[in-house]
């Protein structure tokens, strides 16, 4: 499948935070690997009419192709600003691709003040369960800032 240059440079970053397989008690998203959860891989695998497999086993190629069709081209990254492009695709990845988009509208499609939005969101959810996340988050927004910048 081809990809295009923006989208590759975008899988790039979000993968650098999106680990290998995890299954933390505090993240309701349950089992991930490379940062698509089990429910999202098993869809997947149902619209290819394959059976359900463990998260763990996704290869490189699924991982690339899910990330562009449910997450890239769902946030219409491709239409966007290279930099603006990458940093929704991050968020629609982080926190879901509605979510993404709204604060993409809400930020009137200017790069600061998204980025600055999604860290106040970020800061929102980040009581509870969650608290236990907040300082990789913050870590994950200051790279992209300067990520970013370059």
């Amino acid at each position: 499948m081809m990809y295009s240059e923006a989208f590759k440079e975008a899988l790039l970053f979000t993968l650098s935070w999106e680990g290998g397989y995890v299954n933390h008690p505090k993240d309701g998203g349950g089992p991930t690997n490379k940062g698509i959860t089990q429910r999202v891989y098993n869809t997947y695998l149902r619209k290819k009419y394959q059976a359900p497999r463990l998260v763990r086993l996704i290869t490189d190629r699924e991982v690339a192709e899910i990330y562009r069709k449910e997450y890239w081209d769902l946030a219409g990254c491709e239409r966007l600003a290279p930099k603006l492009s990458i940093a929704v695709f991050d968020f629609s990845v982080h926190s879901g691709v509605p979510r993404a988009a709204r604060y993409l509208r809400l930020a009137n499609n200017d790069l600061e003040k998204y980025l600055d939005k999604r860290e106040v969101f970020l800061r929102i959810i980040a009581k509870g369960k969650n608290r236990a996340f907040l300082k990789g988050w913050l870590n994950r927004m200051k790279a992209l800032r300067k990520y970013l910048e370059g």
